[in-house]
């Protein structure tokens, strides 16, 4: 994940311009940041705190595509291509973001050409994790999707016992592939099953699963 900050070029002078003119947005678990269709005001850092990226797909499922947690950046696809979010960044814990607006992100980055050259690596790196996802196993795929899907229904409706259909849905999978996966991720210890019931154990160890684009 984005962990490398565009800003670690800028200069000090840059960087205590960045951080002056940074806002910060508490927001509660399920409010959002952003809607998929909206235009982009500015660049957005997680200080501390968990966002999803929930993308909804032709058939209106939902799927779960990213997660920002802290000294993450995210909002930077649709800043940079000058086109609308194509999905909304949901809040999933109690999380504090620094806010830079649009404006003040391509004037500091105008005043420091090189930092550029960050932006352009942070991207392409993204891109080749995006084509590694598309050409990883059809079974680890799956065990990322659930991983995420646990994360997000739990962390908003946390006294709802999900059925494995509903999961199933969710990740647009089948019932069968979804307890084959709940079983793997059980055997690894990142969650807890009780019948219906699913205790997440490892919320931080699920997370890993969609950062190592398993």
């Amino acid at each position: 994940m984005n962990r490398q900050s565009i800003w670690s070029d800028l200069s000090e002078q840059a960087k205590n311009r960045v951080h002056s003119v940074s806002q910060i947005l508490e927001f509660k678990r399920g409010d959002l940041v952003y809607r998929a269709g909206e235009i982009s005001r500015g660049l957005y850092l997680v200080d501390k705190g968990l966002v999803g990226l929930n993308l909804v797909g032709l058939t209106g499922k939902e799927h779960l595509v990213r997660f920002f947690r802290a000294e993450q950046f995210f909002g930077h696809r649709a800043l940079f291509s000058a086109q609308p979010y194509h999905a909304s960044a949901i809040v999933l814990e109690p999380t504090r973001l620094k806010f830079v607006s649009k404006d003040d992100v391509f004037s500091i980055l105008d005043s420091e050409p090189k930092a550029y050259r960050t932006v352009v690596r942070v991207l392409a790196e993204e891109l080749r994790r995006c084509e590694l996802q598309h050409v990883s196993i059809l079974e680890n795929e799956i065990l990322s999707r659930t991983a995420m899907a646990i994360v997000y229904l739990k962390d908003l409706h946390s006294e709802h016992n999900w059925t494995r259909q509903e999961i199933a849905n969710f990740c647009a999978s089948t019932p069968s592939t979804i307890i084959k996966a709940l079983a793997e991720l059980e055997r690894r210890k990142l969650i807890r099953q009780d019948g219906r019931s699913i205790e997440v154990v490892d919320k931080d160890g699920l997370i890993a699963l969609q950062e190592q684009g398993l």
